[in-house]
């Protein structure tokens, strides 16, 4: 997660894929390698048009090993997209994929102003019950990008 020299450090710039990345380590870490499979799966497309295999009350329990690696794009393209609204979040994913229709692209980078990361938060607790997850599941998956957000232009 570089910070390109135009950006100014009230602004914090990642990839989605750099995000995943960090919150699957951060919460389940033994889905890591799990992880990089759905990202390379997302990136030729075959990923977006996949229902996450998430049923709920699993997170951090290890019942179900693919559950946050399949749910995090999704939970991460709702959040962003609500951040930066709709129509700004798909202006990104089309400047460089405008060929392929797809929910979201982990190579995606993505600015957001110091204002918009706290907001980020908000909206991964919210997103995150709405794709199942108990509240305090969805608020332990928002602390994680909340941090990665933070530390973005610190790696």
């Amino acid at each position: 997660m570089t910070r390109p020299d135009n950006i100014g450090s009230a602004e914090k710039t990642a990839t989605i894929a750099d995000l995943a990345r960090h919150v699957v380590r951060a919460v389940e870490p033994e889905q890591a390698d799990y992880l990089e499979l759905v990202t390379a799966s997302w990136e030729s497309g075959a990923g977006s048009r996949r229902t996450p295999a998430w049923t709920g009350g699993t997170v951090g329990s290890g019942v179900q090993p693919a559950v946050l690696a399949d749910l995090v794009y999704p939970l991460l393209a709702g959040t962003f997209a609500q951040v930066l609204g709709a129509s700004a979040f798909a202006a990104l994913q089309r400047r460089r994929w405008w060929r392929r229709k797809r929910a979201v692209v982990p190579s995606t980078r993505i600015t957001l102003t110091a204002e918009q990361v706290e907001r980020a938060r908000a909206a991964v607790v919210a997103h995150g019950m709405t794709l199942g997850l108990s509240e305090a599941e969805a608020t332990m998956l928002a602390d994680a990008v909340h941090g990665a957000l933070r530390r973005a232009d610190d790696e």
